[in-house]
């Protein structure tokens, strides 16, 4: 798929423009937020997407699972080897191994995500590999869950980010969230700290597929070098929100 229609079809369906939170912004932000020890707890971890070119989908499926354990606290390991698959299965070429973020979330849109259980990620791309029937339903349920996608920035051919949208990473950061950076290799944001010595005035915690660790970048680097950022949560049912406030 070009990336024209790619930009069009997910331009329909997806919040764009910066900071888009359900709930009020905070009014300072901390000086520090670590997401790294939840991720632990729940056993999302750092993986490895070995050769395969999959950061991007490996970025999203973390994303999802992070907002799948936040909002059900059951964590559960997705599979990127189905994402892969959806998002090929959408943009109808299913010779390809590795995504956009838009493309992504175009798969997860239609088919969903299922547990890596049913479909393991593989060390070489097969495009003929399917998912089973099992894995097709877990994926729609899940789905069905409620999944909302925001914005940072949606993807440009131009390479940088503003100041004001670093800002709005660290932001979300701040509510509990992960946000997924793109570049020439994607990433999950999973914390921050403010250090003035930092190109930027500070680095960024990652949660990074390619080297199978938790990382670092600096503000700067985000800023310089960001071609697009996403986050993703399961917001409160309005009846869930005026039971928990009563």
């Amino acid at each position: 798929m070009t990336r024209t229609v790619c930009l069009v079809f997910c331009g329909l369906i997806l919040m764009g423009g910066g900071f888009a939170a359900t709930d009020a912004t905070p009014p300072e932000l901390p000086s520090h937020v670590d997401l790294r020890p939840q991720l632990d707890a729940w056993g999302l971890g750092p993986r490895a997407q070995g050769s395969r070119g999959t950061c991007s989908v490996f970025t999203t499926t973390a994303a999802l699972e992070f907002a799948y354990a936040k909002r059900t606290g059951k964590p559960v390991v997705f599979s990127p080897e189905y994402l892969n698959w959806a998002a090929d299965k959408v943009h109808g070429n299913m010779e390809r191994d590795g995504q956009f973020f838009s493309g992504c979330i175009d798969g997860f849109r239609v088919h969903g995500i299922c547990p890596e259980s049913d479909m393991p990620y593989q060390r070489e791309f097969h495009a003929d590999r399917q998912p089973s029937a099992a894995a097709l339903a877990d994926a729609t349920r899940i789905r069905d869950l409620g999944f909302e996608f925001h914005w940072v920035r949606f993807w440009h051919r131009s390479k940088g980010m503003r100041n004001w949208q670093v800002k709005d990473i660290r932001e979300v950061l701040a509510k509990g969230y992960p946000v997924g950076v793109g570049s020439d290799h994607s990433r999950l944001m999973v914390g921050y700290r403010d250090d003035e010595s930092a190109p930027g005035g500070g680095v960024f915690f990652t949660k990074d597929s390619g080297s199978a660790r938790y990382d670092f970048i600096s503000y700067q680097w985000v800023q310089d070098n960001g071609n697009d950022s996403f986050w993703v949560e399961i917001p409160q049912k309005p009846a869930e929100k005026q039971a928990s406030a009563s």
